[in-house]
């Protein structure tokens, strides 16, 4: 199968984050004496809109949006450190802009919050466009980032690559194909109940589908 345009999602699919999305939910926490949610938790809800790690611990509805201000913030100012990006991802990220395929960033992140963050990981270089999900956007499984993206592009077929069902359904949703990996927040299973296109269990294997030589 060939495409023209690779979609990509950015937590557990590029980068392995739940440790810095962790540190800034706790310092958030911390600060306002709540909960602080396990690593496992964040791992497993990683894709979410964050504003769901403050109300499954205790903060209230009407603050829950100060609380999320303050967690992009601490990622803004300490995330993006190069060794969580996934081993495959500079291979095939390389692979593909040398054969002119355009690659995009659709994210639950705001768009400017994902900008400096890709710069950090040292990923910036290869994306022609980076779509956060900025008001009035809706979240995945909604297409308004990935259609987004898609109308951006001049180029043909597109492909969404995500860790979760959200990315699946998201494309769905587009009318585009999906690839899911296993490298985030949801199992095979829950991926194959979703029936994306294609399921891996690293970005490594992309090459057995496609006319990419990692």
């Amino acid at each position: 199968m060939s495409y023209h345009h690779f979609i990509f999602d950015l937590d557990g699919t590029l980068v392995d984050s739940a440790t810095e999305i962790h540190l800034a939910v706790t310092a958030v926490c911390q600060k306002h004496d709540l909960p602080i949610p396990t690593e496992a938790y964040i791992r497993k809800m990683t894709g979410s809109p964050p504003r769901i790690f403050f109300l499954d611990h205790n903060c209230s509805e009407e603050d829950a949006d100060n609380l999320v201000a303050e967690f992009r913030s601490h990622l803004a100012l300490c995330a993006g450190d190069p060794k969580y990006v996934f081993p495959a991802v500079m291979p095939l990220l390389e692979s593909l802009k040398a054969k002119g395929i355009r690659i995009s960033l659709a994210t639950t992140k705001p768009t400017d919050l994902a900008t400096i963050l890709l710069q950090r990981y040292g990923l910036a270089s290869f994306f022609s466009h980076i779509q956060g999900t900025d008001p009035p956007l809706q979240h995945k499984p909604h297409p308004d980032i990935v259609n987004l993206c898609i109308a951006k592009s001049s180029l043909g077929k597109s492909v969404m690559v995500g860790d979760t069902i959200f990315d699946v359904e998201a494309a769905r949703n587009a009318a585009i194909d999906s690839i899911a990996v296993s490298t985030g927040a949801h199992s095979i299973d829950r991926l194959t109940r979703a029936k994306p296109t294609y399921l891996f269990n690293s970005l490594h294997q992309i090459s057995n589908i496609l006319e990419v030589q990692l």
